[in-house]
């Protein structure tokens, strides 16, 4: 009985979104991201409001509390962590994508490796893909794009064609 109550509220959430087209083929485009499923975009979306206030990615992690918050005072140097002090409900959607996204989809998994080579600790490096994920998510909206593995492969081939 509670799938079929999930499964009612999921269809019905849809048919809010289909009634927009616009909203619709920017669904689309954000759910493209491996790991993103509806559940994930349509709580990012909502929470949100479709990104109407959010004018930069800076300003969106901070919303959503992943902005880094320096622990110091005078010559103290404490651990750096994030702020929390956001949307509890973006951060708590973003883990699970996060996880599925470190091992399916390409780009983000090799900068999980990066950031945990570095800091080496997993949860740091999850939490960077999570808020990496919510940067995706808002620039796939803006820009009306589907997502590409491949865009930063791409991007620095066109960068060496105008060099060289």
């Amino acid at each position: 009985m509670l799938n079929a109550q999930i499964e009612e509220v999921e269809n019905e959430l849809m048919e809010l979104i289909k009634e927009d087209q616009t909203v619709y083929e920017k669904f689309k485009n954000v759910i493209t991201i491996p790991g993103v499923a509806f559940i994930t975009a349509a709580t990012v979306i909502s929470e949100t409001n479709g990104f109407a206030a959010i004018l930069n990615q800076k300003q969106l992690t901070s919303y959503a509390g992943y902005d880094v918050k320096l622990n110091e005072s005078g010559t103290f140097k404490g651990k750096s962590k994030i702020s929390k002090q956001g949307n509890a409900h973006i951060r708590r959607v973003l883990h699970f994508p996060a996880q599925t996204a470190i091992i399916h989809n390409k780009p983000l998994s090799v900068f999980y490796e990066r950031v945990n080579e570095r800091k080496n600790k997993p949860m740091i490096a999850g939490v960077a893909v999570q808020r990496k994920i919510l940067c995706l998510i808002y620039t796939l909206w803006k820009t009306d794009k589907t997502f590409d593995p491949y865009y930063e492969i791409n991007k620095y081939r066109e960068s060496l064609k105008k060099v060289g």
